[in-house]
C-alpha cells in the first residue's frame, strides 16, 4: 500500500468522524461509523485498481457499505442510516458537481456536459448499491419470516 493511500484511509476515516459528529450520531456509533468510512474508501480504492470504473468501484463501495450499515443496525439496535449516512462521504461525486458547475459559470458546455454526466452516474452507482442491499435485506426478511413460520407449524 502506497503512503497516499494510506493517507487517503486516515483523512477520509477523519473527515467522515466530523461528518458523524456534525449529524449527532454520539457514542460508539461514531467509532463503528469511522469504521465504515475507513472500509468504504479502503474497498474503492482496492476495486478501482483491479478494474479503474468509477462507477463500478463506486456500487461495490456502496454495496459494501449498506450492508455494513445493516449489520451495524442490528448489532446496535440502532437505525440503518445511522451507519449509512457519514461512512458513505469518501465516494459522494462533490468534485464533478463543483466542476460541472464551474464549466456551467465559464460557459464550458462540454466540461459541464462531461463532468455532469459522471455525477449522474456515480450517483447512480450509489444508489443501485444501496438498492442491491435493500432488496437482499428484504428477501432474507421475507425468508426468515418464513422459516419460523413453518417452525411453528410443526411444533
Amino acid at each position: 500500500m502506497s503512503p497516499s493511500v494510506l493517507v487517503q484511509l486516515i483523512s477520509s476515516t477523519i473527515a467522515c468522524t466530523g461528518f458523524a459528529l456534525w449529524f449527532n450520531i454520539r457514542g460508539k456509533q461514531v467509532v463503528y461509523s469511522s469504521i465504515g468510512a475507513f472500509i468504504c474508501w479502503g474497498v474503492y480504492v482496492i476495486v478501482y485498481h483491479y478494474n479503474p470504473s468509477n462507477f463500478y468501484a463506486t456500487m461495490v463501495a456502496s454495496i459494501v457499505i449498506a450492508g455494513y450499515a445493516q449489520i451495524m443496525a442490528r448489532v446496535n439496535k440502532a437505525p440503518a442510516t445511522v451507519f449509512l449516512t457519514a461512512p458513505i462521504f469518501p465516494v459522494i461525486p462533490g468534485a464533478q458537481l463543483y466542476w460541472m458547475m464551474y464549466g456551467l459559470a465559464l460557459g464550458d458546455n462540454h466540461m459541464a456536459k462531461t463532468q455532469g454526466i459522471d455525477l449522474i452516474v456515480t450517483c447512480l452507482a450509489i444508489a443501485l448499491g444501496f438498492m442491491i442491499i435493500e432488496i437482499f435485506n428484504k428477501y432474507l426478511s421475507l425468508l426468515w419470516n418464513r422459516i419460523r413460520r413453518s417452525g411453528r407449524k410443526t411444533a
